[in-house]
């Protein structure tokens, strides 16, 4: 018998993609396969794979051929980068043609709101959409379930992601056509599991990743208040943790004052990702963030006052509906004064589901000419944070590599629908700085 509990993370991940099939798979309890499944993670987020994925394998460490399945175990991003339902239904209903007679399809996930979309058109499927891990553990009488704090040793990191889902309505993000259950994990729960590796492994409490789409939401559905900055503080209380950074997930419409305070009161703090999205107030209207540039400038400029170490990153999107001339000359001027450290450039585009798709669109010509024109004002600018750390990234004027980038990006504008970024990787070693590798930074 494996020993999943004490397997780590990178060892884990090798095995998920490389399932075996069962010798004698008559001696099995249950005959399952996960092909299509495992084949769809390589675009699914980090979430998803540590939390519910990986504390699968013990149901997945022998698997049989499709044909031979009883059960069919299926799930896919669904529309994490672009809406895939179309994808999504060829797939369910080519496991339908191919199963044997009574075999039933268990679909997990984001892929579960295709549900709808079938109309019932394929028998025997069952559709979970959250705690998947949890509930397959009960079918099939396992001890498995999801993980909500992880130790990954490709990193040395502990991630803990705290709350699922997102109560916001921006309306660029799937969350306007999707269903995805807002959850926070128990204050009493997260502070168990952190005593208890305290004991066990107190090293892994070096580097903490608090992760989520949004984090700043957290506590919401439990207590009718944001508790985010209660975490933190717990957090920041254990003597073993040196580092804690934010990779993602910070709303800035929703960071509350006593949730600044925490971040800034605390001297663990290293890494925060904070999202933008646009540089004029019109547009930040327009897509619905909450935020205006005024609490943009107060977030960031007083985390750079209490953490003058601290690293920054934030995201852009160029390409916006309505977007005018005036508005990317405001990003520029936003994007410098914000002082950032490092910029995701993100070419918008458009679905049929999104709430903005209403709206008039810029001719794909016009988003180019508009992403052209700001890099090259951002690259002239002598007060550009982004060239202050020797780190030009998409900005570097040698080798035509401004050109090389949006050929690129033109070319992957055909596949991804909510904006590629134009980042160089997620691994940083700014000359200033010293910063440890950030783990898939984007999710």
């Amino acid at each position: 018998m494996t020993d999943f509990k004490n397997m780590p993370v990178s060892k884990k991940y090798k095995m998920l993609y490389h399932l075996a099939y069962a010798e004698d798979k008559e001696s099995l309890p249950f005959k399952i396969n996960a092909d299509i499944l495992v084949s769809n993670l390589t675009e699914e987020c980090a979430r998803e794979m540590m939390v519910s994925y990986l504390p699968m394998l013990p149901l997945l460490e022998n698997t049989v051929h499709l044909e031979d399945a009883d059960y069919i175990l299926f799930g896919h991003c669904y529309a994490r980068i672009r809406d895939m339902s179309g994808i999504v239904i060829k797939e369910l209903k080519y496991i339908d043609k191919h199963r044997k007679p009574g075999a039933e399809i268990i679909v997990v996930g984001k892929a579960a709101n295709v549900e709808n979309l079938l109309n019932g058109s394929i028998e025997n499927i069952t559709f979970w959409g959250d705690r998947f891990t949890e509930k397959l553990g009960k079918k099939f009488d396992m001890d498995i379930k999801e993980e909500y704090l992880v130790y990954d040793d490709r990193f040395d990191v502990l991630n803990i992601w705290p709350v699922d889902g997102c109560n916001k309505q921006c309306s660029f993000c799937r969350r306007t056509y999707m269903d995805i259950k807002f959850e926070s994990i128990p204050y009493d729960q997260i502070k168990a599991e952190l005593d208890h590796i305290k004991k066990t492994h107190p090293e892994h409490l070096k580097h903490i990743s608090l992760r989520a789409e949004n984090l700043t939401e957290y506590g919401l559905d439990l207590t009718g208040h944001q508790d985010l900055a209660k975490l933190i503080n717990l957090i920041d209380s254990y003597d073993e943790v040196e580092t804690i950074s934010f990779p993602i997930g910070m709303c800035i419409s929703e960071i509350t004052p006593e949730i600044l305070d925490a971040l800034c009161k605390s001297k663990k703090i290293d890494v925060v990702y904070l999202n933008i999205e646009a540089g004029s107030d019109r547009l930040l209207k327009l897509i619905n963030k909450g935020h205006d540039k005024k609490k943009c400038l107060e977030v960031f400029h007083r985390l750079r006052e209490a953490h003058p170490n601290i690293y920054i990153i934030s995201n852009i999107m160029i390409g916006l509906p309505t977007e005018e001339l005036i508005d990317i000359y405001e990003l520029v001027d936003f994007v410098c004064d914000l002082d950032i450290d490092y910029l995701w450039i993100n070419y918008f585009g458009v679905t049929e589901k999104m709430p903005l798709a209403k709206l008039p669109q810029l001719s794909p010509q016009l988003s180019e000419y508009h992403l052209k024109l700001f890099i090259n004002m951002l690259r002239k600018r002598e007060d550009n944070p982004l060239l202050r750390f020797g780190y030009p990234r998409i900005l570097d004027k040698s080798k035509r590599k401004t050109y090389r980038e949006l050929q690129k990006l033109a070319e992957e504008q055909k596949y991804y629908d909510n904006g590629v970024s134009l980042g160089t990787n997620s691994t940083f070693t700014p000359e200033s700085k010293k910063l440890r590798k950030i783990p898939e930074l984007r999710f």
